[in-house]
């Protein structure tokens, strides 16, 4: 599925077409001809990513995170490029811009394992130049946080608790179903809940919501649906699905983007098995 995604971005033709498109859309002064400088750095990053995540996919586990996660890093600079034609302007945004744990003591968890964000680096100019998201420095994310933040763990959750994470969605055009348990879960009445939605949605385009309640069901309209690339507080699984996490302080404290949740969890698995082999092996 990956390949076939990357495959229009083989022709230069059509890479500086999309930068040029890009470019002019978020108001970039001489955009055709900055497309033509950049094209050749986004295609390599585009390849040398697809590259990694190849390999990545028939490596052994013990050194399948390490490829995963340096694709992800070149396919973010690829991104970064459609927005940001002089990065990296400085050294500085060339780092992760992540730390962890330097030592893993006896008692570690995976889990309860934790990164912090720093001030420069890809991963805060990433967040500011494609979700426009500042001021993350010296914030930290644990492992279990960020896996309860992508619903495709939702259901591994379940079978290892036996409590389920979220409540699910059912999708009709511009239309959410879900049952009135979570008016219940939430202590919040139809107006309340509808409040926090509008507060705690990332989106600008979907922040307009209206909530009925129905005789088991209430009905949330959507002027437009949350895009899946950010949609906090909503979930979507692979299926194209959307959630609810049940814990509400967790969607209220949380507003990063699924993609940058895979990217620390990466950061961190790459870590642990490039320098921490006894835990990795364990």
């Amino acid at each position: 599925m990956i390949d076939d995604l990357f495959i229009p971005f083989y022709s230069a033709t059509y890479s500086r077409k999309y930068l040029t498109d890009q470019y002019e859309a978020n108001k970039v002064s001489q955009a055709k001809t900055k497309s033509y400088q950049v094209c050749s750095s986004f295609m390599y990053h585009l390849q040398h990513g697809q590259l990694y995540f190849n390999q990545g996919t028939h490596s052994p586990i013990e050194i399948k995170p390490v490829l995963l996660f340096y694709g992800a890093v070149q396919l973010l600079k690829a991104c970064i490029l459609t927005r940001d034609p002089n990065y990296p302007e400085n050294s500085q945004v060339l780092a992760h811009g992540v730390t962890t744990r330097k030592r893993k003591k006896a008692t570690y968890r995976f889990l309860e394992d934790e990164v912090k964000i720093q001030k420069n680096g890809l991963f805060s100019h990433f967040l500011d130049k494609m979700f426009h998201m500042k001021h993350l420095e010296g914030e930290k994310y644990q492992m279990v946080t960020l896996l309860q933040h992508i619903a495709d763990m939702h259901p591994l959750f379940k079978r290892l608790t036996k409590n389920s994470l979220s409540y699910k969605a059912k999708l009709q055009n511009n239309t959410v179903l879900m049952s009135q348990e979570i008016l219940d879960g939430y202590h919040m009445t139809v107006n309340r809940f509808e409040q926090f939605l509008e507060t705690n949605t990332t989106a600008k385009d979907s922040k307009n919501v209206k909530v009925q309640e129905e005789k088991n069901n209430i009905k949330i309209l959507f002027s437009k649906l949350p895009p899946r690339w950010t949609s906090q507080p909503w979930l979507y699984d692979i299926t194209g699905d959307m959630y609810l996490l049940k814990n509400r302080e967790q969607v209220h404290s949380y507003q990063l983007p699924e993609l940058a949740s895979h990217f620390l969890l990466l950061y961190n698995l790459s870590m642990i098995c490039r320098y921490e082999a006894e835990w990795w092996g364990i």
